[in-house]
């Protein structure tokens, strides 16, 4: 097996040689190879010396879709990726095309959004479900963005909450897009009722799969009586996967109901949402302060109140959460972010005592106001997150393990083209797209693995503006399938009319 490795490394060399010096005796010769030491030679090709190969004559064309070697270049690209793409359905059930298809997508996006003049190749917009209580405010004058909206990775599928805790999917391959009920309606429609939603992938599954947490409130929290069947608080967990035809192909997803996790009567509204496996995280309001905490909603399923808890942290109705492996959970708010490790703070079916009580954390920077956070990236060495506020934006990345309280390394990023600054972030691996609040989307691309260096902040990023959409909001990337959606709030007289989303791809392959 070694030899005839060394002897296919040879004569793919050999073979590069003759395709771009004498295309012809290349097609004789190979011709006389068998099938398979000619498709051990095509899979030490690159994507495009591939296809260059197939232009060379039919034999070698029809050489060159063997699915062996399109299985081998996804492979590959996969391997190099530190967040590998997903794939909806198990790898197997691809034929060679459809293999061919994905690759070539992910790297006409990889090129698309690099690319020196930004500018997409294709661009829609359609009419969606309203996304209730306006996807830019929340509590009060400064609250924070409700959560209704979500690319899902893969860039094909678009859920959207509505203020009754139903949830639309909306396929955005298809030539026409149109909304699928995914979720029913979990709560009558009130103006006061507030909807937050966030996803938990399955990472270890090898087909698409994710769980859904959705915190429903029919009453705003300053609303009394809390007991009151009218002002209940809770969070519905729901399974979504895969629904295949009869050829295996994807056709939709469903949803399956797992769990309510009904909130006791301290919690008077639920201002932000992680969900992490078993744990939900939560900040809410009560009468003695604005605290984190995190429930295991596997043991809290029911209609019992008596669930325990664990009080993690002290912070603000502007604040941000996100759970991470390893029991860990990032909590922003005020003047200050923190990372904490919830295993040792006690279960407790109480508050705590503010005037003396203290909260244990990993670390703690200081000096930083933290009213919004974007999307949390994360892969086996690092955590990545923006956090901060309208008018300064940081970049933190932090060591993602448990055993290090190493402080996370900060920069601030670009200034933007607003006074006002950027309202939302978007955080991927590559990339991060702000936009601020007129409604100018700017894309920044970084290379270094932790953002840049203290020293030399904002060398390492490339800004592109694209345009100008007062009504523009949530901008969402998928930068695998390079495909970008934002939300047009149309309003007449200051009320939400309808909700419009906008669909850029950067990528030039849009169907197999």
């Amino acid at each position: 097996m070694t030899a005839l490795f060394t002897i296919a490394q040879r004569l793919g060399t050999w073979l590069k040689v003759y395709l771009f010096e004498d295309s012809g005796k290349a097609s004789s010769t190979l011709i006389t190879l068998p099938a398979e030491l000619l498709t051990e030679i095509l899979k030490l090709l690159a994507w495009k010396d591939v296809l260059q190969v197939r232009g060379v004559c039919r034999f070698l064309a029809e050489a060159t879709k063997t699915r062996y070697v399109w299985a081998n270049l996804v492979n590959e690209h996969i391997l190099a990726n530190p967040i590998p793409p997903r794939f909806e359905r198990p790898i197997e059930t691809y034929s060679s095309q459809e293999l061919e298809h994905l690759l070539l997508l992910w790297k006409s996006a990889d090129r698309g959004l690099e690319a020196s003049t930004l500018q997409p190749s294709r661009e829609r917009t359609f009419v969606g479900v309203r996304t209730g209580y306006g996807v830019r405010t929340g509590y009060g004058p400064n609250g924070a963005s409700d959560k209704l909206i979500h690319l899902i990775k893969g860039g094909r599928w678009l859920l959207v909450a509505e203020q009754t805790g139903a949830v639309s999917c909306y396929d955005l391959d298809a030539e026409t897009i149109s909304g699928v009920r995914l979720i029913p309606d979990q709560m009558e429609f009130a103006n006061n009722s507030r909807v937050l939603m966030t996803l938990d992938y399955a990472t270890h599954s090898p087909v698409l799969e994710f769980t859904i947490a959705l915190s429903l409130q029919d009453g705003a929290p300053w609303e009394k009586p809390l007991t009151s069947i009218r002002y209940r608080r809770t969070v519905k967990i729901w399974r979504v996967g895969v629904a295949l035809d009869d050829t295996r192909h994807v056709v939709g997803l469903t949803a399956t109901f797992l769990a309510s996790v009904p909130h006791r009567p301290e919690i008077r509204g639920v201002m932000s949402l992680s969900l992490l496996g078993p744990m939900i995280a939560f900040t809410s309001i009560t009468d003695e302060g604005t605290y984190a905490f995190v429930v295991d909603w596997t043991q809290a399923n029911g209609n019992s109140l008596e669930y325990p808890w664990r009080v993690v942290q002290w912070t603000m109705p502007q604040g941000y959460i996100h759970l991470l492996p390893d029991s860990r959970l990032l909590v922003a708010s005020g003047d200050n972010f923190s990372l904490c490790d919830y295993s040792i703070t006690p279960e407790t079916t109480s508050l705590p005592d503010p005037p003396r009580y203290s909260f244990p954390v990993v670390w703690q920077v200081e000096g930083y106001t933290c009213m919004k956070g974007s999307s949390c990236f994360l892969n086996k060495s690092t955590v990545r997150v923006v956090l901060g506020y309208d008018l300064t934006l940081i970049t933190v990345s932090f060591n993602n393990t448990s055993v290090s309280n190493e402080l996370p390394n900060i920069v601030q990023l670009p200034q933007g083209s607003s006074r006002f600054f950027y309202a939302q972030t978007f955080l991927g691996h590559k990339h991060i797209i702000a936009m601020d609040t007129r409604g100018y989307m700017t894309i920044m691309s970084y290379t270094s693995p932790g953002f840049a260096t203290p020293g030399n902040p904002t060398d390492v990023f490339r800004k592109y503006t694209l345009f100008n959409i007062p009504a523009a909001c949530e901008p969402h990337l998928d930068e695998d399938s390079g495909r970008i959606v934002y939300v047009i709030e149309q309003r007449k007289r200051g009320v939400l009319d309808h909700t419009e989303f906008s669909v850029l791809d950067f990528a030039m392959i849009f169907k197999p």
